[in-house]
């Protein structure tokens, strides 16, 4: 099939393409502590050099304001297809702000942990 509707579908696959790669932002530019086999796990929970993992929330905050976005556009479709689209794109945002926040969540425990502690007063 040819002519401008085979533009249009290809255009709005590339859109839908797009859309869920940025909706992956807690995916991909969050790391959460080290596990076990890693090269910078650390054994012992010091971590001298500090933990090596995100501990900012900013990016499961970028894919939450993206699935409340994309809701916010699903819920004014009148075309089945695009709230399929659409529920697909905010259901991708929300999948990956929960990736985000428990790895960034992981993270603050093990920073937490790793905090040489005061001594207790006495």
């Amino acid at each position: 099939m040819t002519g401008p509707s085979s533009s249009i579908r290809s255009l709005i696959a590339a859109g839908l393409v797009l859309a869920l790669l940025a909706s992956g932002c807690s995916v991909v530019l969050t790391q959460g502590p080290p596990k076990p086999g890693e090269d910078d796990y650390d054994p012992t929970g010091a971590y001298p050099g500090g933990v090596p993992c995100t501990s900012t929330r900013m990016w499961p905050l970028v894919d939450l304001g993206f699935m409340l976005w994309a809701v916010a556009l699903t819920l004014n479709y009148d075309n089945r297809d695009d709230q399929i689209d659409g529920s697909l794109t905010a259901a991708a945002a929300a999948i990956s702000t929960w990736i985000g926040y428990r790895r960034t969540s992981a993270c603050r425990d093990a920073q937490t942990v790793a905090r040489p502690h005061p001594p207790p007063p006495g």
